[in-house]
């Protein structure tokens, strides 16, 4: 079964998300900047169910660094921001750290995601050294359930919509809230609150079905 246009922007837009929060080097930056954003703003008005402000101010929030190449100053935010910092890392890149029980990472969350990983055959140690319920390694999940659901699998879509709006979705929010009180909403923490919001888009929609 062929995937539709739709869809193929929606995986297109899994894997941008991913990129952002795994930490791209600045040759990554710059790819994203003059390849996978532009032509994701060109297609996102074909598809009317996707808020296209959320990719425009993603877009724009680039642009400035993409500008003057100064895409460095995205790899000391997000440092800052989810490696390392005084006083302890601002915004976790980790469920375990936005759940109800606390900040802790490898917490249930993480064997549960750890487990789901498993279960479609996917490998942690093959794909981040990360613990399992890192922001990108969900995004990445994510997608291998509406790749294989949006082609030969629909099961796999159904699961990947509960995965966006019944575990993802909450400490997604959360994560944004967190991001927002990090002083991310001016220098080159705002590619990084876009990129939330972006994230925050793409899960409402895929939960919707």
């Amino acid at each position: 079964m062929s995937i539709s246009q739709s869809n193929l922007f929606l995986l297109k837009m899994t894997e941008l998300c991913a990129a952002v929060f795994r930490g791209p080097s600045e040759q990554e930056w710059a790819q994203m900047a003059t390849h996978a954003v532009p032509e994701l703003l060109d297609r996102v008005q074909e598809f009317p169910g996707f808020p296209a402000d959320a990719i425009t101010a993603f877009g724009d929030a680039l642009a400035s660094y993409a500008d003057i190449g100064f895409f460095s100053a995205l790899e000391a935010e997000y440092v800052r921001l989810f490696i390392a910092a005084p006083g302890g890392v601002p915004v976790p890149l980790y469920e375990s750290c936005h759940s109800n029980a606390g900040r802790r990472v490898m917490g249930a969350s993480s064997l549960a995601m750890r487990d789901r990983l498993t279960e479609v055959g996917l490998e942690v140690g093959s794909m981040s050294n990360e613990p399992p319920d890192h922001l990108s390694l969900e995004l990445e999940y994510l997608f291998h359930l509406c790749s294989k659901g949006w082609t030969d699998e629909p099961g796999a879509a159904e699961q990947g919509a509960r995965f966006a709006g019944e575990v993802m979705l909450p400490w997604v929010s959360r994560f944004r809230e967190a991001l927002a009180a990090a002083g991310t909403e001016a220098g080159p923490g705002q590619v990084y609150l876009a990129g939330a919001d972006l994230v925050l888009a793409l899960l409402t929609v895929v939960a919707e079905g």
